[in-house]
């Protein structure tokens, strides 16, 4: 019998009063599963955070990806934490957490991961473990769910291990399908949860806290192999943090910035050739519809073919009319043209990160990036009428002085001083976090700065700073519970489930952030704070020494003295091997296919100004019900505008740095209102034919609830002329409302003010508990259904609403 969780008509219209109810009710494109009875081992991955940011994540499609395609005894399904107004819906219902695909509850998978990017999610994992109804301590659970967790956080997984069955650490691609064929192994032969996990132990880059700290070699996906890189994935509705096609182009780095972590425990070095991206980027738009791309890399400037592979992908994007983003852009030997052809698709504001202000500390943290280089490109920028730039900095970095702090001001103004010599007002922006140390990175033995040495330094930068600035600083706290916890030990676990109880989650959010539940949980459990951010001992046992296959504590070392020195260590790719342990000899052999570019440096030739003529317009006719009608208008426009792209629809668009497509949706309904009938105007600059088969492909891939019912030619000139009324059902699930108002032809709106009702209802009728309204167009506008309900002491919390089709016919 299925205990998937099902809404009926009155909870369902209850999921108003929640934020963003569309993120829990499988509103996606192109949203293809396997049912959970089709396969022998199941699981649920989680980006323990709010959907718009897990559903982002790069890492979590490839799993997807791993398990559901390249097995075929294996399914992954997702679940994320929701909001805690959800979470107060969902326990005063008794909702267990579910997931996105069939709404099944979590604690009926066989093994459930974690992802973890961020240590400020890991009151999160607890908070979802709580929703599901699983037991937070290992020890206390019996048979499945099995929980797991990998991420560059899991590097020191030992605060979370007695939350946690076994972590994944390293490359998860392989280990995966290894530990999916062992449980199918262990199942067959009736064996228990000890016995899968005695079954995994020895699997590279698994770790089972539960037989102690023995040494755990991380896991290393060598091949890089494109087969394992998704193409086909779920398309989310609403906005997201990285609403993007994401190619990961290449993986590790070899600059060595020592503050990085990434930086170390991503190595070794590995890249995907310009054919193979561009393969990928084809695929994945063909079946995704995207507005935008991304080459992800901690350093995309140094791909080996970066000067042949970003011209053909820049003319693949200009093509299709996909704007292009390379995040992670080396500021040395920038050349500011690039950026004026990057962007001519979409013109934004551009990032530099020059970490510091000062070269000495420059070449301390190891950062291949001086003054004038960043000066230079800045100039370039503001030359070529770039208006908005952003720079990211860090304070409290090891071996920093006041001088620094005086440099970093120096900057800013330097920065204001080139942009007074170029027209135009400039946006300024600077963002300013707090230097947390990491494991695996010559930094993870330096202290973290106390709260009054971050916040004089704070003071000083506010005051002296240009005020053409906009400054935004991490906030401390938050940095505080990071460096606890990324160094912490088994006695740091106790903290983490205290501030659990006090009720802390969402700690990277400034509006949940629960600092008095940290207090508490600080009291409690008389955690020691000073010493958990004070320097350690070179020679001290660190909780995290038992991973290998990282780099050497030896190589560490020789690094942190080389950054008291300010002596800087270049990419191995352009001196040869530094002896960091990370990598084997085949590796480092191959690293000679895949030198530095000497000069980021390509010519893509000057191209038209597209041309987008009205050759056509249609009117689409969709009814949004069910739990459709949670989708807002931007998140039907989006919606539209990627499915029509995804079957290559000719759309026009406007004109100028952002384009948009000529798409208009007639009288939008509010959200929670269901349309039987609505309709959306789209111009074309071909004369297309929408043919039966495309249509029934197009609701296939549109989320269920949204639907086309026809499509038919319009001329130029809008549809809202042709309409003169339009017919609402309102029922109240709860209580009957006072209607006395339709009596006196006037209300009160949600504003306050006074509307004559003879001018705008033309009929109204009740029937069966429900009321039945016409109302008249004025000017092309209606009066807003939510003020009805208003007046009548209803909201759309307690009241089904539909509108019948726009059209008759």
């Amino acid at each position: 019998m299925s205990s998937v969780v099902t809404f009926d008509e009155e909870t369902l219209q209850a999921l108003y009063g929640v934020k963003k109810p569309a993120c829990y009710l499988s509103l996606e494109l192109n949203l293809k599963y396997h049912r959970f009875e089709d396969r022998e081992v199941r699981f649920v991955l989680t980006y323990p955070d709010l959907y718009e940011i897990g559903t982002s994540h790069i890492g979590g499609k490839i799993l997807l990806h791993t398990i559901n395609n390249l097995t075929d005894f294996a399914l992954m399904h997702r679940a994320y934490l929701p909001r805690p107004d959800m979470q107060e819906f969902m326990k005063e219902r008794e909702i267990p957490l579910f997931t996105i695909e069939e709404r099944r509850p979590v604690k009926e998978y066989e093994l459930w991961g974690f992802s973890l990017s961020s240590e400020l999610t890991y009151t999160n994992l607890l908070k979802c473990l709580e929703l599901a109804g699983v037991p937070l301590f290992s020890e206390e659970r019996k048979g499945f769910p099995i929980v797991f967790a990998g991420g560059p956080c899991v590097y020191n997984p030992v605060p979370l291990s007695p939350f946690v069955d076994f972590f994944s650490i390293g490359d998860g691609e392989e280990t995966l399908i290894e530990v999916a064929k062992a449980l199918r192994e262990v199942k067959k032969q009736g064996g228990s949860r000890e016995d899968f996990l005695q079954a995994i132990k020895n699997i590279p880059g698994i770790w089972v806290p539960k037989f102690g700290r023995y040494p755990v070699k991380k896991a290393v996906f060598h091949s890089f192999s494109p087969k394992y890189f998704h193409t086909e994935f779920p398309v989310p509705t609403v906005e997201t943090s990285q609403d993007r096609i994401a190619i990961e182009a290449a993986r590790g780095c070899l600059r060595g910035c020592r503050f990085c972590q990434a930086g170390y425990v991503y190595r070794p070095y590995r890249e995907k050739d310009e054919n193979t991206i561009l393969k990928i980027l084809d695929k994945t738009f063909k079946n995704t519809g995207y507005e935008e791309a991304s080459l992800s890399s901690l350093s995309i400037s140094d791909h080996s073919r970066f000067n042949d592979l970003v011209p053909q992908v820049m003319e693949y994007c200009y093509k299709n009319t996909i704007s292009l983003s390379l995040p992670s852009m080396r500021v040395k030997g920038f050349n500011p043209d690039l950026a004026s052809q990057l962007m001519q698709v979409k013109k934004t504001g551009f990032t530099l990160a020059p970490e510091v202000g000062s070269d000495r500390l420059r070449n301390c943290i190891n950062k291949d990036l001086t003054n004038e280089d960043l000066y230079r490109a800045v100039e370039g920028l503001f030359e070529r009428g770039w208006n908005r730039l952003k720079l990211y900095f860090m304070i409290g970095l090891p071996f920093e002085t006041e001088e620094d702090i005086d440099a970093l001001i120096e900057m800013l103004w330097q920065v204001h001083k080139i942009g007074k010599r170029f027209k135009g007002r400039k946006h300024l922006a600077a963002g300013i976090s707090i230097f947390v140390p990491k494991p695996f990175t010559p930094f993870q033995w330096e202290a973290f700065s106390s709260k009054e040495e971050a916040e004089e330094k704070i003071r000083k930068i506010k005051k002296k700073s240009p005020r053409t600035f906009t400054l935004r600083f991490h906030d401390y706290r938050q940095s505080l519970i990071e460096a606890i916890l990324t160094r912490g030990d088994e006695y740091t676990a106790e903290l983490l489930l205290s501030a659990h109880k006090h009720g802390c989650q969402l700690d990277g959010w400034n509006e949940y952030l629960n600092w008095e539940g940290w207090l508490k949980a600080f009291e409690e459990t008389a955690f020691p704070v000073e010493k958990a951010i004070a320097k350690r001992g070179i020679n001290e046992e660190l909780p995290w020494d038992f991973i290998k296959g990282v780099v050497t504590k030896k190589f560490l070392l020789k690094e942190l003295e080389k950054a008291k020195n300010a002596v800087k260590t270049p990419d191995c790719r352009i001196v040869g091997c530094h002896g960091c342990g990370a990598c084997t000899k085949e590796e480092i052999q191959k690293l000679k296919e895949h030198p530095i570019p000497e000069k980021i440096e390509f010519t893509v030739p000057p191209r038209p100004k597209k041309e987008f003529p009205l050759k056509k317009k249609v009117a689409v006719v969709f009814e949004k019900v069910k739990e459709a009608k949670f989708l807002s208008l931007l998140d039907l426009t989006r919606a539209f505008t990627r499915t029509f792209r995804k079957f290559q629809i000719p759309l026009r668009y406007s004109q100028g740095f952002n384009p948009h497509p000529k798409l208009n949706i007639l009288l939008g309904l509010p959200v929670g209102v269901e349309g039987l009938g609505e309709i959306i105007e789209v111009e074309l600059t071909e004369d297309f034919t929408f043919s039966k088969n495309l249509t029934e492909e197009i609701n296939n891939f549109l989320p269920n609830g949204l639907n086309v019912k026809s499509i038919f030619e319009i001329d130029k000139s809008s549809f809202i002329n042709k309409i003169t009324e339009v017919t609402y059902h309102i029922k109240p699930l709860k209580t009957a409302g006072n209607w006395d108002f339709l009596k006196t032809e006037k209300l009160i709106d949600r504003k306050g003010r006074e509307i004559n009702l003879k001018e705008r209802i033309k009929s109204y009728e009740f029937k069966d508990e429900t009321l039945t309204v016409v109302l008249t167009l004025t000017n092309g506008n209606i009066l807003n259904v939510q003020d009805l309900l208003h007046a009548a002491g209803l909201n759309l919390e307690n009241t089904k609403v539909w509108r019948e089709p726009l059209v008759k016919s």
